[in-house]
């Protein structure tokens, strides 16, 4: 059955990665620190253990993106992605 529950956070997870790959990176690291707040407060839709699991792999993607390290970034968010993906679709 799929995992609906997770689709939102995905979402914003998407935008981040779109940010990523157009190169912006202002944008992307605000995104990317609104997301990990909403992970945080476990606001409704972000409370699934499954999201709350990778929030140090996100947190570590923003702070990536702050010091200027933009591929360990993306294979951060790359790899929270496909395991939120993996999720969804099992």
């Amino acid at each position: 059955m799929l995992r609906t529950d997770l689709l939102k956070p995905l979402n914003d997870l998407a935008y981040c990665c779109e940010c990523a790959a157009q190169d912006y990176t202002g944008e992307l690291k605000s995104e990317l620190s609104g997301l990990c707040q909403l992970i945080q407060r476990k606001a409704p839709g972000y409370e699934a253990h499954e999201i709350q699991a990778v929030l140090p792999k996100l947190e570590s993607a923003r702070d990536n993106y702050r010091q200027g390290n933009k591929e360990q970034g993306a294979m951060l968010l790359a790899s929270v992605s496909r395991g939120w993906w993996n999720v969804v679709l099992s």
